[in-house]
């Protein structure tokens, strides 16, 4: 066919309908002229008139195919993009077999846009070109090619030679006339098509396009956020000035943007809306499809389920009792993960819904008719049993759908068909490959509400606007490293075979001459475009395209917001909340006043509001149980040797080990008896070493008695009563005693007991008490003496020390300090300290009576009701479970994930 320049050129207004093709580039362009043509006839004052076709080029070629089946023998199936890639998929598998390196999804839509750029862009590889990439994929093309065969089955890359083939041999009836529209390039494969059109008599023309260039201005932009800010003010400005007309808003990387950009639309344009971002998501992150997949994992799984499972399912709904059992589902969600629950076996998530009766009589149904039916079954008709279960569990619920999940629910029945029609490739199967097919399926495909009629403000990505029309566009994102795109060639091909072809994404060559083709082409857009870039990312400068680098300057700057009062804002912070009274209670543990330490107000919100996030599922069996499992062998250990004494001598005469062993087994009942015995032997086995290296360093300490295990105590002040549960409480020789707190983790850190607000209260807080006088109690009594209540006991003669001891597998150590030295690594007097610590060089007495004064400040802000939203450091908030309260994440203006 000749150069697409050369074509000669026809306007939308003579083309002559009967037997005509106008093949435009995208489906917007289709729609557009469409809409011109009908335009066109009604301005010439005729009520009826004929069309002729418009249509995007793909939809042409499957028009070709649908008309080549009735007059030649075609393949029975005819593949899908999709269903190949599942072929390719079972062809690279059969191959390579189990490569633990190879992403084989990666690897398969690898070979198959090599396999496509071969055939549409004629790539011929020379012999000494060949390189084990090549070589490899020749072998999996030709096992496909095979496949193909066996199958009776075709593929889009096929069937356009077939339609190539056809038209040559006069098989198949051709246009008198073929308008190409919006094309920029054709690929060798489709100009072979063009001239086997052109040979049979068909006439090739170009549409004529009376567009002309925009004025076209560079915005710079601090930063990606000021952007997309500019481009909405800009908007609001054209909108509102001009009440008829119609704007765009282009951006390279919308799939990225969108969710910021709609937050900043929205803020800009307000409740007067009106606009459009027109990008896909995959259908399967749509709420309702999302729900869907998850009840159908559920009822074709098999238990035990995962509590993170069957809660996907509950909050996501769409199901029997939904509406009207939401709150019960949420519920019993919650308590699963406060519960830890590890498993959910059929027993114990049947009776869990129970609280549900809708759903439960739905999931009873459900599930007895997924356990009747044969292991294996070919696609259709899986696709029909999942339609079935889907409609036994009440999907999509009872309330009535709104305009968008109502054309999801349509997207979604359109996939399970979708899903049938990969039989040819998927053959028999179990219910499992089934369902990954199909959620496979959902990811693969797009979805996007219909467009408003009434927007006037398109947002949407460069490819998406070609041949489009507005009065203004703004133009975003536009730096160096995005138009041009850096060149991607196939791994699969050698790239001098590509570079020969001109093949696209081959090399930077070929995207500098596509990206400057595609913005002359944006530049017919409107007759006045601004097109802008950001100067930073982060810490990043930023350059502009080379394409906009010499454009001058734009004299448009935002206007300064008018929705706002002239008056003078006033700003009042809020952080007092209303005192706890004499009648009122609060209890809880140390964490209380460790949380008033790190951040008043999650203090307030946790511990007065009675508002916390909900805690992670429990998905992680050992790292759950350890802990308690450690605790367990300690406790039944020192209630056994009792004294330092009693270790060593069980240490020096091997005893040590038949006690140690009795302790694990009694302890491993009790805590481990839910692990597999696998798990259960591993943990045995690591706690047996762990135990006996700790043993081994406490028999080298000062000589102590053991004289409180496991042992919870009360403090009242005031309305705040707390408990605290100490692991162990020893006594020295002179009467002092040692506070002792096990950890299972991997880090110990004291830091926070120095601090003006301390942390990590547990310890202290029960040492400065006692050595204060104030009265903790066992559990069951209270004391209502206040925090530095007088007493006759001198201070720091109770309490001579406190440690945490490391319990974990990499390392077994201790950190803690103490009036005079334990004959322990890790735990130092206040003398030792280094000099950057507070506590450095005090008394013994200074330091409980200083950790006694900053922890009774603490417990009596907390029931003043202080509730500043102000941390010391951002680490105190790293666990924290009211964040989205305090809302600190908007102080910055980073809400591009948002």
């Amino acid at each position: 066919m000749p150069e697409l320049a050369s074509l000669p050129t026809i306007s939308l207004a003579d083309i002559a309908a009967p037997n005509a093709v106008l093949l435009t580039v995208n489906n917007r362009l289709a729609r557009r002229l469409t809409t011109a043509f009908a335009a066109d006839v009604a301005s010439a004052g005729l009520s009826v008139a004929e069309v002729p076709q418009i249509l995007p080029v793909s939809a042409w070629l499957n028009q070709l195919t649908d008309a080549l089946a009735f007059t030649a023998a075609l393949p029975q199936f005819a593949l899908d993009p999709f269903a190949a890639k599942v072929l390719w998929t079972d062809v690279i598998v059969a191959e390579e077999g189990e490569r633990g390196l190879m992403n084989v999804g990666q690897a398969a839509a690898l070979a198959q846009d090599a396999d496509k750029l071969v055939a549409d862009w004629r790539v011929q590889v020379d012999e000494h070109d060949e390189n084990d990439e090549y070589k490899r994929f020749l072998r999996w093309q030709a096992r496909y090619h095979q496949q193909l065969g066996r199958l009776d089955a075709d593929d889009d890359v096929r069937r356009s030679a077939q339609i190539i083939a056809a038209i040559e041999s006069g098989e198949l009836p051709v246009p008198d006339t073929l308008v190409l529209a919006g094309f920029r390039e054709v690929s060798p494969r489709l100009a072979a098509l063009f001239a086997a059109l052109t040979a049979r008599g068909t006439v090739l023309l170009q549409l004529a396009d009376d567009a002309s260039r925009g004025d076209v201005q560079r915005y710079p932009a601090a930063d990606r956020s000021a952007e997309w800010r500019a481009a909405a003010a800009w908007a609001v400005e054209r909108l509102s000035e001009n009440p008829h007309r119609h704007y765009a808003i282009l951006a390279p990387k919308l799939e990225n943007d969108a969710p910021f950009a709609r937050r900043v639309l929205l803020d800009a344009l307000g409740d007067a809306g009106g606009f459009n971002v027109a990008i896909g998501r995959p259908l399967a992150v749509w709420p309702l499809a999302r729900a869907a997949l998850a009840w159908l994992g559920l009822l074709l799984g098999n238990a035990p389920w995962t509590p993170r499972d069957v809660g996907a399912a509950l909050l996501a709904g769409y199901c029997a009792g939904d509406p009207h059992e939401n709150g019960e589902r949420a519920a019993l969600d919650a308590k699963w993960r406060k519960g830890g629950v590890l498993r959910l076996p059929t027993g114990l998530l049947d009776k869990g819904l129970q609280t549900c009766p809708s759903l439960s009589a739905a999931w009873q149904a459900a599930r007895a008719l997924a356990q009747s039916w044969p292991r294996r079954a070919s696609l259709p008709v899986w696709a029909e049993r999942l339609r079935e279960l889907l409609a036994l569990i009440g999907f999509p619920g009872a309330r009535s759908l709104d305009s968008v999940e109502y054309q999801t629910f349509e997207a979604f029945k359109g996939q399970l068909s979708r899903l049938a029609m990969l039989a040819p490739v998927a053959g028999d199967t179990d219910a499992r490959h089934a369902l990954t097919l199909f959620t496979q399926l959902l990811r693969d495909a797009a979805f996007q509400p219909e467009r408003s009629p009434s927007s006037r403000l398109d947002v949407l990505g460069l490819l998406e606007a070609e041949g489009g029309r507005w009065d203004g566009v703004w133009m975003l994102g536009l730096t160096d490293d995005v138009l041009p795109a850096m060149s991607r060639p196939n791994p699969l091909i050698p790239m001098a075979a590509l570079r020969s072809a001109n093949a696209p994404r081959a090399t930077p060559e070929r995207e500098l001459a596509y990206a400057k083709d595609l913005f002359a082409a944006l530049q017919m857009c409107a007759p006045q475009l601004i097109v802008s870039h950001a100067e930073l990312e982060g810490e990043r400068e930023l350059r502009p395209s080379p394409l906009i680098a010499d454009l001058s300057g734009s004299d448009w700057q935002p206007a300064a917001r008018t929705d706002l009062a002239p008056a003078a804002l006033e700003t009042q912070i809020d952080d007092q909340g209303p005192p706890l009274q004499a009648k009122d209670w609060v209890g809880g543990g140390v964490t209380v006043l460790d949380t008033q330490a790190k951040n008043p107000q999650w203090a307030f919100v946790k511990h007065r509001l009675g508002a916390s996030a909900l805690p992670a599922y429990t998905e992680q069996i050992v790292a759950n149980v350890r802990g308690n499992f450690l605790h367990a062998v300690m406790e039944v250990l020192w209630r056994s040797l009792g004294d330092s004494e009693t270790l060593n001598e069980m240490l020096a005469d091997a005893r040590i080990g038949v006690m140690l062993e009795l302790a694990l087994g009694e302890a491993a009942s009790a805590e481990l008896r839910d692990l597999p015995e696998a798990i259960r032997t591993l943990e045995i086995d690591r706690a047996r070493l762990v135990v006996r290296e700790w043993l081994e360093i406490e028999a080298r300490r000062t000589p102590f008695a053991v004289t409180e295990i496991e042992k919870r105590h009360d403090w009242r002040h005031g309305p705040l009563s707390l408990a605290v549960r100490l692991d162990r409480v020893d006594t020295l020789a002179d009467g002092g005693m040692v506070v002792v707190d096990y950890k299972t983790g991997k880090r110990l850190d004291i830091g926070g007991w120095g601090r003006e607000r301390p942390t990590d209260l547990q310890l202290p807080f029960y040492a400065s008490l006692v050595a204060g006088g104030a009265s903790i109690q066992p559990a069951g009594g209270v004391s209502n003496q206040p925090v530095g209540g007088a007493s006759d006991q001198p201070a720091g003669a109770a309490v001579a020390g406190l440690f945490l001891a490391k319990l974990n597998a990499r390392e077994v150590a201790a950190l803690g300090l103490a009036e005079s030295p334990l004959a322990l690594d890790g735990v130092a007097t206040p003398g030792e300290l280094d000099d950057k610590n507070p506590l450095a060089g005090m008394a013994w007495a200074d330091v409980l009576d200083l950790w006694r004064m900053r922890i009774g400040a603490l417990a009596d802000e907390f029931i003043a009701g202080r509730a500043a939203n102000v941390s010391e450091r951002p680490d105190d908030l790293k666990y924290c479970d009211a964040l989205p309260f305090l809302r600190l994440n908007l102080e910055t203006d980073d809400e591009t994930e948002a």
